[in-house]
């Protein structure tokens, strides 16, 4: 079983180096999407692994206080993906053996399944699946007797009818943040925005879509960028 749970572990914390990497490249395109909590807790991951190699190789006899410092990330990490019930992972209770080598590589097999589901979440992924693929597809312009009308196209939103929202976090114009009024309007494709009016030049509109499916709130992050001539 010591040898599965080794093995297991690499290949989970495989995943987990993906998705951090993934996380800090989203970050950098798009810094409002950055989880400071996220960061502190992955900080806290790593100082916790080193110490549960370090208790395995002196066969540590005491290791209640490991088991609270990982039930302390499970908290956290449930947290940041909103409980939903996919993607959470409950507090660790000791089991009745003899082996803490066993426990505690269980222990690092269901930390590293946590962190990498905070990542997941945090780089928008739902039910393993990327819900990139799940946001907007596309921006149609359109002008109206009212003034600038945006479609919203998107492939898996025009089939969720209900329960869905559709947040704007920012406007930008020339690269410049700008406040703009707005109507949001839902659609067939997607979604309508609706402007009285705006200025020729380069838009670029950073939101969020949101689901809300049994098992909880699902986010999936967009930015397009569209011109108006």
């Amino acid at each position: 079983m010591n040898s599965f749970l080794k093995t297991n572990f690499e290949f989970n914390n495989r995943v987990l180096k993906s998705e951090r990497s993934d996380y800090h490249t989203l970050i950098q395109e798009i810094p409002s999407l950055k989880i400071d909590e996220l960061d502190k807790l992955d900080s806290q991951f790593d100082l916790l692994i080193f110490k549960i190699d370090s208790l395995i190789l002196i066969e540590e006899t005491d290791i209640d206080k490991t088991i609270s410092e990982s039930n302390y990330i499970f908290r956290k990490a449930k947290k940041i993906v909103k409980n939903m019930a996919d993607y959470s992972l409950e507090e660790f209770k000791k089991p009745k053996t003899d082996s803490n080598d066993l426990i505690l590589n269980h222990l690092k097999n269901r930390l590293v399944i946590a962190m990498t589901n905070a990542f997941q979440y945090a780089n928008g992924f739902t039910l393993s699946e990327p819900t990139y693929v799940r946001g907007v597809d596309s921006i149609i312009t359109s002008k109206t007797e009212n003034g600038i009308k945006l479609t919203l196209t998107s492939k898996y939103g025009q089939s969720v009818i209900d329960n869905r929202d559709i947040l704007i976090k920012s406007i930008k114009f020339n690269g410049q943040e700008k406040k703009i009024y707005y109507k949001i309007k839902h659609n067939y494709s997607f979604a309508d925005i609706e402007f009285d009016s705006l200025q020729n030049g380069i838009y670029k509109i950073n939101g969020i879509l949101k689901y809300y499916a049994r098992s909880g709130e699902l986010e999936s992050w967009f930015e397009k960028e569209f011109k108006l001539e």
